[in-house]
């Protein structure tokens, strides 16, 4: 009697641990919904990519086997991956929601190079932070109009000199835009026929000096990123969550000292491999664009080939720095822009990231990515 007791738990046992292999999804799926109790919450977007991962490995097997496989049964698993795939993602919305997070996306097919609209030979992505994956030249514009404007005016009472206001569209494009903060205050004051004392790094913000402006306009654009933050553009975190889908690393070059914070602000510091920021430029001594170094910089942080790399970016000076880095320059501006960086060697032009993914890939409306 004890042995046969002993035998059938374990048949039941074995009868369990078989529906459980069979259905490990509904298993997984239920841990995902179900976090344990003070566990740190998961990066949504991570988990969602590894499970984008497994479930496309998943396709590629069936696949492999259709071969081996008679017809019915193929179709009937393929139409089990299917639901598969719609439960995880239904479970990863579930744990996304009533947080700050937005809601995880799952490709319903494997992603690749030419539903991103990029040649099969890209193997890394190098983003402009401003103008490309978010609104932020609308603050830096508006510190360095700050700037600027009382430095002019305090200037213009001592010497009686009429000093032309900062233009916040003309001059932050033509003087301060894609430079570091020390190059904007130079390269803006000589512009106006002025020469200011370099300083030193430890200036405080009201001394007159280059280093002394410039730790002025960071002061004052951190106090609005507080009061104001800032906001993806349209169809940029879906083509940087597409990017990673499709298994291209990704970086951004941004001479801001707020990279970081501004990434972070817009939701998409995550997604985000690598970032040649004004930190980096300053510790490897890296010229500005369109010198070529900070591109170069980030394709060795990336540890691919500049003509493996594509490099999206809204300047002039982008585009300078990618042509002559040797990558595929993609310009994402408004029309008229578009056409006046192609003059400057883009080899496409757009209006935005979303506009090269495929039709499957880019998010419904109400998704706000």
């Amino acid at each position: 009697m004890q042995r046969t007791a002993t035998a059938s738990r374990s048949q039941g046992a074995g009868r369990n641990s078989a529906t459980t292999r069979r259905r490990p999804g509904a298993r997984r799926r239920r841990e995902i919904a179900e976090p344990t109790p003070g566990r740190r919450a998961a990066d949504l977007e991570a988990l969602s990519a590894r499970w984008q991962s497994a479930l496309d490995a998943a396709g590629r097997a069936l696949g492999a086997a259709g071969e081996y496989l008679p017809g019915p049964e193929l179709r009937e698993r393929r139409v089990a991956l299917a639901r598969e795939t719609e439960l995880t993602a239904r479970a990863l919305r579930e744990l996304a929601r009533g947080g700050r997070e937005p809601a995880p996306w799952l490709s319903p097919s494997p992603v690749t190079n030419r539903m991103l609209g990029l040649p099969s030979r890209v193997r890394a992505c190098v983003f402009d932070v401003e103008g490309v994956l978010t609104d932020s030249s609308r603050l830096h514009a508006w510190a360095w109009g700050q700037v600027f404007d009382d430095y002019l005016a305090r200037l213009s009472e001592k010497t009686g000199w009429q000093l032309v206001p900062f233009d916040r569209r003309v001059d932050y494009h033509a003087c301060v835009e894609g430079r570091s903060r020390l190059d904007g205050v130079q390269t803006f004051l000589r512009s106006r026929g002025i020469h200011i004392p370099l300083g030193h790094p430890d200036d405080r913000s009201s001394v007159e000096t280059a280093f002394g402006l410039a730790r002025r306009k960071g002061e004052l654009l951190e106090r609005r990123l507080l009061d104001e933050g800032v906001s993806t553009l349209p169809g940029a975190r879906r083509y940087l969550e597409a990017a990673r889908r499709a298994g291209l690393p990704r970086a951004v070059v941004y001479e801001s000292a707020s990279t970081l914070p501004m990434l972070e602000q817009a939701g998409i510091a995550s997604l985000i491999d690598t970032r040649i920021d004004a930190a980096v430029i300053g510790a490897e001594a890296l010229r500005s664009r369109p010198a070529p170094d900070l591109l170069l910089s980030a394709c060795h942080h990336l540890g691919t080939a500049p003509e493996d790399v594509v490099t999206f970016t809204g300047s002039p000076a982008g585009v300078v720095a990618g042509v002559r880095a040797g990558m595929l320059t993609v310009a994402v501006a408004d029309d008229a822009l578009c056409e006046t960086l192609q003059g400057f060697g883009a080899e496409l032009a757009v209006a935005s990231l979303g506009s090269l993914l495929d039709a499957s890939l880019r998010p419904a409306v109400t998704d706000g990515h």
